[in-house]
Parts: structure tokens; C-alpha cells; sequence
């Protein structure tokens, strides 16, 4: 089955849900009456009221149990039409690819997919309970109580459906906007604007400080980002998400770095368009999990030479950029790549890209391996630097990002699951920082998050940061933004 295909699919199944909810005005020549605190029935108006009416025979019974249903007063009204509102705006985003979820596996199982056919299904629950109501008006309010708990509830579930998608479309947004100019970069002749690309940067530099750091993910074949996306030749979005992972890095690095704030948007670019070179190696040669040959390693450390090239012929004005494409895989001790500068020979520009790029690397999967635990990273970059390989100085920067950076999905050592909310930098505290717990030993959902900061307590400490297979276990049906 083609992405196409299976994009249809699942949109497909979203209407199909709405499709199937009943009803709120019968087909009739002239409306039932009103109770005595209700106005008449408004005719069926909006394309959603008219969808609800033809569904009328998939209803038990044929749907003759609402052939007359209860005049409604005002208040059971006003919550009907609530989640009629409720259902337009359900059935707008089932034409958002976003929604149809990530390409990857089939058996992929998106959580907001899931929280999206349940919210549908309670503003379905909603409805179905308002045409049950009984034609007493006191009946009515006295039930309104329930009806609004439930309207209210599907409510809050779409607005955090909303939040979610909309976080997804600005990453989505800025990972496409990477891959094409990437892809620009690295097709046609001559000197390009290099305006895209440095609004990207001015973007993520401008994020607030407090914001989770997620790393992206793109296989090295991948020629979209999810089902229905845009489609550029691999291996685009694979380097692009590594260049935005390094570019995240970066912001937090150089923000507020008293050596490093006057060059913050220099080395942003840096961070985002170093590896563009790597978008002339076979992305076979990318997605293999055995040991490269000789021969593919060559093409691979090639990447370094052609990115310089490139850059230094299509973005003549930004000539450091040239030189970070060039040297980002060089190390002090003259055992990098392509030249074996050693010492002072690297800048420290490049010194902390360098640091940037391994840091980044370990953090997201690889074909032959999975992601690190960003403490697993943190420590074998700083071991990298206590070697002679990365400069020191450049390395304990990373230390700022704490051993589980902001947003990091961890796991206590009493079994309940937490979101960290700020880093500790000192180690004897580093693994007791300020969290949030969201699921308790034994994997029971809190129904809002209990915030502790464990270096002011006795009790659990942070055991491991959790997978994306993890976090699905754990968060996919009760907070699918952390997933």
C-alpha cells in the first residue's frame, strides 16, 4: 500500500466515526414543539446537522427511538449545540495529515490518532444522551448537570487536541523548511538567497529557554515526513533533522554564553548547514546497520569536502560556513577528518560545533544502533573531550542542557513516570532535578501532574530516560503531548 493510500485510509476512518453519530433534528415537515423554557427548533442549517441526519438509520432500531425526540430547553440547547460545534471542528482536522500520523511502520500506533477517535466518541456520547432526555423540564436540568460535565470534558479534549497539533505543525514546518533549502542548496548552480534558512535560525534562537528539547527523527531513505508531506529526494530530511537537532543544541549553548551570544546567529547557521554535504551519499550507504567498507566510508567522510564546496559556491557571502562544513569532524588530536588539524588549528567555532554534532548525533537513532540516553551522550561526549579528541572547555557547555535536558520523559526509581521541568548542572544533583509526575508505579495515570523538585526531598531519583516505544506504553492514552 502506497502513503497515498494509507493516508486516504486513516482519513477515511476519522469520518467514519462522525459520520455515525446520530442526529439533533429529525427529518420532519414541521418541528417538535419546544418545552417551556426552550425556543422552537432551528431548521438543519450546517453541513455537520445534515451529515447527522443521514446517519439516522445506523442508530439501533433503525434510529426510531429518536423519531420524536425531547423538546429541549434552553440550557440542554445551548450544550446540543455546543457539541455540534464540537463535531465541525472534529471533522475539520480529519482532513490533517499531521493527524494520520508518521510514516514508518504499519502497525505504528499514533497516540493523537487515538485521542482524536475518543474525543469524537464522547461529543458522540454527548449527543446521544441529550436526545434521551425526557420531556420534564425539571427532568432536563437536573440531567444538564451530567450533560455539561460531558460537553465540557470533550471541550477540553479537543482544545488540547488543537495544542498538540499545533506544536506538531511548527516542527513539522521547520524540519520541511531545513530540507528544501537543503535541497536548493544542493541542486542548480550560482548563489541563493540565503534568507530561509536564516529566519530558521532567528526562530529557534527566539524559543522561549523553558521549551522542551526533542530531538528529530528521519530515516536516511525517508522522502517524507509523514504521510501526505512534502517529498524531497533522500536523504533531505534525514540530514535536515540531524542539522535541526544540532540547531536546538546550539540555541541553548550560545543564548545567553557571554563568549558566544555576539555570534549566536553565526553559529546557528553553522549548526544547521554543516552537514549538507551528506545529501550526496547514497542513502543506502546511510541506512546500512553493518560496518561500513573502505569504499563507503570514503564516499561518507567526502561529505565534509562537498559541503564546503557547495556552500562556499552558492552562499559566497557566508564564507564561515564553508569552513564549518569543512572541519566539523576534525579532532585535537589530529585523528579527524578530511585534514587531521590538531590544537589550535581548529577554531573554537568549530571546536563547539564539533561538540554540537557528537552531542546531537548520540541523541538521535542511527541505523545501527538506537538513540542514547541523553546522560549516556553527555558522558561519552565529555569522555570524547577528556581524551584529547573534543576540546574540554567547549564539552562542559553541555552540562548547561543537565543530564536530562528539559522535556525529557524519565523514569523514577520508584517505577512512576515524569517529565523533567529544569536541568540540574552540578552532578551530585543531576539526577534529582525538578519534575513532573504523570504516571504513578504500575502505571496508573494522575489526572493532572504532581510537580516535585526531587533535590529537596527523600524519596526517588531519576533511573533512565524512556523511548519512544516507552513513552507510547506509558503516556499514549493519557498524555499524548509528551509521547
Amino acid at each position: 500500500m502506497n502513503d497515498t493510500r494509507a493516508l486516504l485510509n486513516r482519513m477515511s476512518e476519522f469520518r467514519k466515526r462522525l459520520e455515525a453519530m446520530p442526529r439533533l433534528i429529525p427529518v420532519a415537515t414541521a418541528p417538535a414543539p419546544a418545552a417551556p423554557e426552550g425556543p422552537p427548533k432551528a431548521e438543519p442549517a450546517s453541513r455537520t446537522q445534515a451529515i447527522l441526519e443521514q446517519s439516522l438509520s445506523r442508530l439501533p432500531n433503525g434510529g426510531a427511538a429518536f423519531d420524536n425526540p425531547p423538546a429541549l430547553i434552553n440550557r440542554a440547547r445551548r450544550l446540543l449545540i455546543d457539541a455540534q460545534g464540537l463535531v465541525e471542528r472534529l471533522r475539520a482536522l480529519a482532513d490533517e495529515p499531521l493527524l494520520a500520523g508518521p510514516t514508518g511502520p504499519a502497525d505504528t500506533v499514533d497516540p493523537l490518532a487515538i485521542h482524536y477517535r475518543e474525543t469524537a466518541t464522547l461529543t458522540e456520547a454527548a449527543v446521544r444522551y441529550a436526545l434521551t432526555f425526557p420531556d420534564a423540564a425539571d427532568e432536563q436540568r437536573r440531567l444538564c448537570e451530567g450533560l455539561e460535565g460531558i460537553v465540557d470534558a470533550a471541550r477540553r479534549r479537543y482544545a488540547r487536541l488543537a495544542a498538540i497539533l499545533e506544536q506538531r505543525r511548527t516542527e513539522v514546518s521547520r524540519l520541511d523548511a531545513l530540507a528544501r533549502f537543503l535541497t536548493t542548496l544542493n541542486e542548480g548552480d550560482g548563489p541563493i538567497d540565503p534568507g530561509p534558512v536564516a529566519e530558521l535560525a532567528a526562530d529557534l534562537l527566539a524559543d522561549e529557554p523553558g521549551k522542551p528539547l526533542r530531538f528529530a527523527v528521519a530515516e536516511p531513505t525517508a522522502t517524507r515526513a509523514f504521510l501526505g508531506g512534502s517529498e524531497y529526494p533522500a536523504p533531505a530530511w534525514f540530514v535536515a533533522a540531524h542539522g535541526l537537532n544540532c540547531a536546538k543544541v546550539m540555541a541553548r549553548l550560545v543564548r545567553n554564553d557571554p563568549q558566544w551570544r555576539h555570534r549566536a546567529a553565526e553559529m546557528m547557521l553553522a549548526a544547521l548547514l554543516h552537514d549538507v554535504g551528506m545529501l550526496r551519499v547514497d542513502p543506502a550507504v546511510l541506512a546500512r546497520a553493518e560496518p561500513l567498507n573502505a569504499d563507503q566510508r570514503s564516499a561518507v567522510e567526502a561529505h565534509t569536502r562537498v559541503g564546503s564546496e557547495l556552500v562556499a559556491a552558492r552562499l559566497p557571502t557566508m564564507a564561515g560556513l564553508a569552513e564549518a562544513a569543512a572541519s566539523h569532524h576534525e579532532r585535537l588530536d589530529g585523528s579527524g577528518y578530511p585534514a587531521g588539524l590538531k590544537g589550535e588549528q581548529v577554531s573554537p567555532a568549530i571546536r563547539l560545533l564539533a561538540v554540537v554534532d557528537a552531542y546531537a548525533r548520540l541523541c538521535a537513532p542511527r541505523s545501527h544502533r538506537p538513540p542514547l540516553d541523553p546522560r549516556t551522550a553527555l558522558t561519552d561526549t565529555l569522555l570524547m573531550a577528556e581524551r584529547g579528541k573534543l576540546d574540554r572547555y567547549a564539552a562542559e557547555t553541555l552540562l548547561t542542557l543537565g543530564f536530562y535536558p528539559v522535556g525529557t520523559v524519565v523514569e523514577l526509581d520508584d517505577g512512576s513516570t515524569g517529565v523533567v521541568l529544569a536541568p540540574r548542572h552540578t552532578p551530585p544533583l543531576a539526577a534529582r532535578p525538578p519534575v513532573a509526575v504523570l504516571v504513578l508505579a504500575g502505571g496508573r495515570p494522575l489526572p493532572a501532574p504532581a510537580y516535585f523538585d526531587l533535590a529537596q526531598r527523600d524519596g526517588p531519583a531519576v533511573v533512565r530516560s524512556l523511548g519512544y516505544p516507552d513513552r507510547l506504553r506509558r503516556l499514549g492514552r493519557a498524555y499524548p503531548e509528551w509521547v
